[in-house]
């Protein structure tokens, strides 16, 4: 037959939870039950440990997106920052392209020794994956893309500095033909001329 389970001692597990300074393992083993039963009746019962008076400060919530992205640019946004000119910009963008233009040439006059270079460092069988990946880096069709994206550049910024614009000029040049005295300027009617004599 099954032992029959010994009643759990509430009165004097309380009392050693408020009064003795004694771990709740300790409780517990001592009473012959788990830490958990006596964690949740002592949250029920609203029963205190010694020296537990003193309140857990609240927990602080954390801090929202904008208390923390704030600080962060305003330490990257200087403070009397004038507006950049799209002139400035224009010439800051063809210097960039003149000098990656200078790189690429320096790149392509280079590339035998950069090719024997390559194959010098990976001699091994299981390098060829590698030896592929570093060609490639330095081939033809890699050069020409790149010369073909900086004359893309080179062109989009030699058109942004034209002041109006192509449909601007355009607009203008087909004003200036349509105006009077233009060649395609709309004919006036025949005039009628009345003679008295």
């Amino acid at each position: 037959m099954a032992k029959a389970k010994k009643p759990i001692d509430w009165a004097g597990i309380e009392r050693d939870f408020s009064k003795s300074t004694s771990s709740i393992r300790e409780i517990a083993r001592w009473f012959g039950c788990s830490e958990k039963a006596i964690r949740l009746k002592a949250k029920e019962k609203g029963w205190s440990r010694p020296g537990g008076e003193t309140p857990r400060p609240a927990p602080q919530l954390p801090p929202t997106l904008d208390e923390v992205v704030a600080p962060l640019v305003a330490r990257i946004k200087p403070a009397d920052a004038e507006p950049v000119k799209p002139e400035a910009i224009l010439d800051r963008g063809r210097d960039l392209v003149v000098r990656m233009m200078d790189e690429l040439e320096v790149t392509t006059s280079y590339l035998g020794e950069m090719e024997e270079e390559i194959v010098a460092s990976t001699p091994g069988k299981n390098d060829g994956g590698r030896r592929e990946a570093m060609m490639k880096a330095v081939s033809l069709s890699t050069r020409a893309g790149t010369l073909k994206n900086l004359a893309l550049a080179a062109k989009t910024l030699s058109e942004a500095a034209v002041p109006d614009g192509k449909k601007k000029q355009r607009q203008a040049g087909a004003d200036e033909a349509t105006s009077s005295g233009g060649k395609f300027a709309q004919r006036s009617g025949p005039r009628l001329v009345a003679s008295n004599t």
